[in-house]
């Protein structure tokens, strides 16, 4: 078939299709055709392989229908650019090239490099901060979120299942949600009625929230926009703190450049563009982007710890000599 018969072809089947499920690529002709033949003739069903497969494929428990699905995703973006048409996405994705069996490599790279950050920086923490300091604990219980959070996305981007997704979108509110219940613990510090409104506050909509992702009453879209509203709430919040305190605190510019800082990595999930080398997307971008913030924000964490021990401690000598 020459090259324009080809592009009238594919074109025609993605304008005039009626199936809306799915993506231009999934829906292709080439696509399905490709499927058929490969489950005839590498499965004997949808779950094993008629010869054996690499032992990523094992390890990380690809199906046969599954790896006929990533043999002829390529198969069609092949066909697709040959013949002068955009890269098309499939089942709502970009496709990507597999490495040891994980789906979205570089993803799953930043996540290990994010869980690696935090682990790093909360041993400093840990190291620096005394335990009788007023928030060693909320930002300790904060560091423990955080590396569940990123375990687990590198799990979701390693195997894309129902229940590695809904892991990941559990974590990752946790993590948005709890950072902003630590600010507020630490704006409120030592107020013991606000103390037990807020962590109220928190557990209700947190048990609200995941109840309901995993009930799958929430998809990823509603998630995400949940977590930038929460995410700005932080942002709003941290910023009237940091300006209110900028003289007296000459640590706090930390936490107006995290804020800065973030907002501007977000907008990445906003933008939404094939996998440069076929590896990194929007999406991998924004956890790489990630990894300096968390540095950023714990160099907070610990000097504004420190600054909190210290006033204390200054506090409980003026009450001594006053008593004496």
């Amino acid at each position: 078939m020459s090259k324009s018969l080809w592009i009238l072809f594919l074109s025609l089947h993605v304008g005039l299709v009626e199936n809306v499920i799915g993506s231009t690529g999934d829906r292709s002709q080439v696509y399905n055709q490709c499927l058929a033949l490969c489950r005839n003739s590498n499965c004997e069903d949808e779950t094993d392989f008629k010869q054996r497969p690499p032992l990523s494929l094992i390890l990380l428990q690809w199906s046969c229908k599954e790896d006929c699905s990533y043999i002829c995703t390529w198969r069609t973006v092949d066909t697709f650019v040959f013949n002068g048409l955009k890269v098309p996405q499939f089942h709502g994705k970009w496709p990507f090239i597999r490495l040891f069996g994980c789906q979205e490599p570089a993803s799953v790279l930043f996540s290990i490099l994010n869980f690696y950050a935090h682990w790093t920086m909360q041993l400093k923490f840990r190291k620096r901060v005394n335990r009788a300091n007023p928030m060693f604990y909320a930002w300790a219980y904060f560091s423990i979120i955080c590396l569940n959070g990123w375990f687990w996305s590198a799990i979701f981007h390693s195997r894309d299942r129902p229940f590695t997704e809904a892991m990941d979108y559990s974590c990752a509110f946790s993590m948005v949600l709890t950072l902003l219940y630590c600010m507020l613990l630490r704006i409120t510090c030592n107020k013991n009625k606000l103390f037990i409104i807020i962590t109220c506050g928190y557990i209700s909509i947190l048990c609200s929230h995941l109840s309901h992702l995993w009930s799958g009453k929430i998809n990823y879209g509603y998630n995400m926009t949940f977590n930038i509203m929460i995410g700005l709430t932080t942002f709003a919040i941290t910023s009237l703190w940091w300006y209110i305190n900028r003289n007296k605190l000459p640590y706090a510019y930390l936490i107006a450049w995290f804020n800065v800082a973030t907002i501007f990595v977000t907008l990445l999930e906003l933008a939404d563009f094939p996998p440069i080398f076929w590896i990194l997307d929007a999406h991998s971008l924004w956890h790489a982007s990630t990894v300096p913030l968390t540095v950023l924000l714990y160099r907070f964490i610990i000097s504004d710890c420190s600054y909190l021990e210290m006033y204390y401690n200054k506090s409980l000598l003026v009450f001594n000599h006053h008593t004496q």
